[in-house]
């Protein structure tokens, strides 16, 4: 049930990428529900032992609780009021306490809310139910194709010079990459499953039957990581398609290197040189891509210091959930009069204008917490480590740019995270200490709910 539902909310995001598509952030609320159903059924038909599942839950998922729960304390003290005069209607803003959340929300802000709340809490089941490596090693490669088939969508649309997406009335701007409306979102989204591409490859090497490098599926894989970095040669946005050039880039090196210092393979040679040489020729274009100016670079500052100020207005829960667009206004500079802003072009300002210090202390410590507890164990799992490297690029662009607006890339980003995290838990344990503190413990075979073996097992490293 979770590979299948996680498959379809991933396939689902990415070619119906609108970020304010009511019917996708729809899907999300109800797919929240069906977590809840999956982590019950999981944990009356788990043959394992399972240590305190539903705290393990509630932990990984408390950002999601905590920013509904802030977001509903917020409802009680609306920031804004309404007045008339004759046949206008003016809003005003209202003095606040700072001590409490508040919340400037109308009714679509709900589902926006509860939507991504959702998928987050999907995501994280993705490091609380899979107890083999092999539910990765089939899920992730569904995940890889789906994005290197939406980027072979995106350049058929390039080459044909369409004004708006296939089956979409598109929203009147020219920088769309396939079903994604904003081109620096489409990077985003490359930049992770570029990373999880090369990955992919680097695991198929490692495998005891591997064959030669040429003739097994590690090409496919990096045929697809070059074919979604390169993506950003196209793209409009400076600093997203930076971000994706050096990312493809830095995967290429590091490939080059590990083949250069660990493999045999007899093909290494022209591998360690084709892959350095592209790698040097994707930073170049990195470098040039960033560079470059486009239409809202000219405005970016601006709206990333008005961001600041909404910030320093209200400093320890921020203004609440999707409102600087409602509360711009108020503190928009005076370049930008009677202009329209969504978006504070940055999402680490806009987490701290919506949210504060106290949203962005959960984010810190939530992210410090996996980090430390996989930094204590065994650390050097190669696989996660790769993937953590989109998730790192991705974070720093999130102080430049808008990546997590897209549930494209809020999904796929949790959706690897939890997903290195777990793999480097399976790695590093046996099956049967995994999710448990009881580490010996003796129980009769009739009461065990799987075959019971007693015979040495001798396990294949991969």
């Amino acid at each position: 049930m979770l590979f299948g539902l996680v498959l379809f909310v991933i396939t689902a995001t990415s070619w119906i990428a609108d970020p304010r598509s009511d019917w996708v952030l729809s899907a999300l609320v109800v797919i929240g529900f069906l977590s809840l159903f999956i982590l019950k059924t999981h944990e009356r038909t788990n043959p394992f032992f399972i240590h305190q599942l539903w705290p393990r839950f509630f932990t990984c998922s408390a950002p999601a609780w905590i920013v509904l729960l802030q977001f509903v304390i917020g409802l009680t003290q609306n920031p804004l009021e309404t007045i008339s005069s004759e046949d206008s209607v003016f809003h005003i803003l209202e003095p606040i306490s700072t001590w409490s959340p508040t919340s400037a929300a109308d009714r679509s802000t709900w589902i926006i809310i509860v939507g991504f709340s959702a998928a987050f809490i999907l995501s994280s089941l993705l490091f609380i139910i899979p107890k083999s490596r092999s539910f990765f090693e089939r899920i992730i490669p569904l995940f890889c194709l789906s994005a290197v088939l939406v980027a072979v969508f995106g350049y058929i649309q390039v080459g044909l010079q369409l004004e708006s997406p296939l089956f979409t009335k598109g929203t009147g701007l020219a920088d769309f990459f396939a079903f994604f409306p904003y081109d620096g979102h489409w990077a985003a989204f490359a930049t992770l499953w570029c990373s999880c591409c090369f990955a992919m490859a680097w695991l198929s090497t490692r495998y005891n039957d591997s064959p030669a490098f040429i003739h097994s599926i590690g090409p496919w894989y990096v045929a697809g990581g070059i074919l979604l970095g390169s993506t950003g040669l196209i793209v409009d946005a400076p600093i997203p398609a930076a971000v994706l050039l050096v990312t493809l880039a830095g995967m290429l090196l590091i490939f080059s290197v590990e083949f250069l210092i660990k493999s045999k393979d007899l093909h290494r040679t022209y591998i360690v040189i084709g892959s350095g040489i592209s790698a040097c020729l994707c930073f170049a274009a990195g470098i040039f891509k960033l560079t470059q100016k486009n239409d809202l670079s000219a405005y970016s500052t601006t709206f990333r210091n008005d961001a600041y100020e909404m910030f320093r207005a209200n400093p320890i829960f921020g203004w609440g959930a999707d409102s600087y667009e409602k509360i711009f206004p108020f503190f928009g500079s005076d370049e930008l009069v009677g202009q329209h802003a969504e978006r504070a072009t940055s999402d680490l300002l806009q987490l701290l204008a919506e949210f504060g210090l106290f949203g962005l202390l959960i984010v810190i410590s939530f992210i410090t917490y996996f980090l430390i507890r996989y930094l204590r164990g065994q650390h050097n799992i190669r696989l996660t480590n790769h993937l953590l490297v989109g998730c790192l690029a991705v974070t720093i662009l999130s102080a430049f740019d808008t990546p997590f607006m897209s549930p494209a890339v809020f999904f796929s980003f949790f959706v690897i995270f939890f997903s290195s995290m777990r793999w480097a838990e399976l790695s590093s344990k046996k099956v049967d200490d995994i999710d448990t503190k009881i580490l010996q413990y003796v129980v009769p075979e009739s009461e065990r709910r799987i075959p019971f073996f007693n015979e040495p097992y001798h396990e294949k490293e991969k």
